[in-house]
């Protein structure tokens, strides 16, 4: 019997898309539960049920609840991360970068402020801040990669930690008043411009 190469692999093309559609579907409802119930109030039984599949199709996609804020937490990343091209990072000023990334960011959670309101507690309380965020590495490596000359003290890495730590503190305090009290963009953009202020060479003198 002749096998159909090009049917099989749309087969399975189509079998991929229909397993992501099923996730976009039980993350979409669990995200809308959180927002509406709170994280720790919501079980998988109710996000089961809001999807209309079943507890073990949810499961299978996220094993523990925690899994949707890092799956929450990945997509901002990457959207915000779309304000640049990786590739054509090297040599262009770290300042105007980490800017745009800045402005991104904060136009990902100006997008939905209730649900950066209602999830961004509960994904810093889930998480590793504190020692090994994946903001903080993206971060790192934008700095890495635009090849800034840092002083003698500062490394990538102490500049994305630092700028991630300013992030999630920036955005806890913009969250805990509706509405808020200050400008996010404002206040990312300001906090990437202070941090490099203490990194780069030769920051004080372009500040003069």
């Amino acid at each position: 019997m002749e096998i159909d190469v090009t049917d099989t692999g749309s087969a399975l093309t189509l079998r991929a898309r229909k397993r992501n559609e099923r996730r976009d579907r039980v993350f979409e409802a669990a995200i809308a539960l959180f927002v509406e119930k709170g994280f720790d109030e919501t079980t998988m039984d109710d996000i089961a049920e809001r999807s209309r599949l079943s507890r073990t199709t949810v499961f299978n996609h996220f094993p523990r609840k925690v899994h949707f804020l890092e799956e929450w937490t990945l997509r901002r990343r990457l959207r915000a991360s779309q304000s640049f091209k990786p590739a054509s990072l090297a040599g262009q000023p770290v300042d105007e970068v980490l800017r745009r990334y800045m402005t991104a960011l904060s136009e990902v959670s100006l997008e939905k402020p209730a649900e950066t309101r209602a999830l961004q507690p509960a994904t810093l309380e889930y998480s590793a801040l504190l020692f090994d965020h994946p903001l903080a590495r993206d971060l790192a490596d934008v700095v890495a990669v635009t090849w800034a000359p840092l002083r003698p003290t500062a490394s990538p890495d102490q500049v994305g930690r630092l700028l991630a730590l300013g992030y999630f503190a920036a955005v806890l305090r913009w969250a805990e008043h509706d509405p808020p009290r200050f400008d996010l963009k404002d206040e990312l953009v300001a906090l990437a411009h202070t941090v490099l202020n203490g990194a780069l060479v030769g920051a004080d003198a372009r500040d003069d």
